[in-house]
């Protein structure tokens, strides 16, 4: 197991979270971070790159749904990309992507966030 590597790039009302290695409940305290500081800079839209996610366990999932949470609470949206078809089909089960839409590329995450 490979544990989460997270780095946020602040850009004008955007950030990138940029994952690497295992989302499990390792995942938390990082993510939470990346997420409560974003949200400081006023970011308005949080595009997380899952390019190099290799495994996501439910408790990697349960992390999603409290940021999704916190998110709908500040008036952030939430996009994504890089998920691979495996996980896009386990974050459309369980209704992520509903509220989290998935894009091929970073640049189609961005542009969606205009």
């Amino acid at each position: 197991m490979e544990e989460i590597q997270v780095n946020l790039r602040l850009e004008d009302r955007l950030a990138i979270v940029d994952l690497s290695g295992d989302m499990t409940s390792l995942a938390e305290k990082k993510l939470l971070a990346a997420y409560d500081k974003a949200v400081a800079q006023k970011t308005k839209c949080l595009v997380f790159n899952f390019s190099r996610v290799n495994y996501i366990n439910s408790a990697g999932m349960s992390v999603m749904i409290t940021i999704l949470t916190r998110a709908q609470n500040h008036g952030v949206n939430l996009r994504a990309f890089g998920l691979s078809p495996h996980f896009q089909k386990i974050f459309d089960m369980v209704g992520l992507l509903k509220y989290i839409p998935h894009f091929a590329v970073e640049a189609e995450a961005r542009a969606s966030c205009a």
